[in-house]
């Protein structure tokens, strides 16, 4: 089962990514709920503290949405980390996050930690982030750019096909190397994790 799950800020045209899927958990996330129900979605989880939606509006999603979530201001977790923490507790194989990433740079780079915890990705209409782990990957993307990030010591790093590729790279977590590198290929490595964040200028 994949999980998408609809996000703050609204950075993204739903039209553009998101594809009906047979097997999904479809998570609306704080005011991320009200903006998928206004674009045709039926949604099968809302979480948050809904401090973003007015008390009709709120009703609104308890109307709509099967199972309704609602935790308190001040907790320990982002909203976002529960409504990922919902879809694999739901038994999601991946988990696709519409928004996520914005001018705040701390709730970005909190978002960016949550990519270790499994298959996530983070999509807006100008930027794309996942974590890769070992083995081969097949990159496609319609970005401009796209940057290569040791999360943990990469050892034998492989990109083909790219505009610069890289044949059997050690990279280190403080190495910048891979940054702004441009097009499509292969992706492959023995050890470590590997983020990747493709964007536009």
């Amino acid at each position: 089962m994949k999980a998408k799950v609809f996000a703050a800020p609204f950075n993204y045209k739903l039209e553009r990514h998101y594809r009906e899927e047979e097997d999904e958990l479809l998570i609306g996330v704080d005011r991320g709920a009200l903006h998928a129900l206004e674009h045709g979605l039926c949604l099968d989880v809302a979480v948050g503290d809904f401090d973003s939606v007015t008390e009709a509006e709120l009703e609104h999603i308890k109307e709509k949405v099967p199972l309704v979530k609602v935790y308190a201001e001040a907790k320990a977790k982002t909203d976002t980390d529960i409504a990922i923490e919902e879809a694999f507790r739901q038994g999601a194989a991946s988990v696709t996050v519409y928004g996520g990433i914005g001018r705040r740079l701390d709730h970005t780079y909190g978002n960016i930690l949550f990519l270790r915890r499994g298959d996530v990705t983070f999509v807006t209409d100008n930027q794309l982030m996942r974590v890769l782990t070992p083995g081969e990957h097949r990159i496609v993307h319609d970005y401009d750019y796209i940057s290569f990030f040791a999360v943990e010591p990469v050892k034998g790093l492989d990109l083909e096909g790219f505009a610069y590729e890289l044949k059997d790279y050690d990279l280190a977590v403080d190495d910048p190397l891979c940054i702004s590198n441009e097009g499509q290929g292969a992706v492959r490595f023995r050890k470590g994790l590997l983020l990747i964040i493709a964007a536009n200028d």
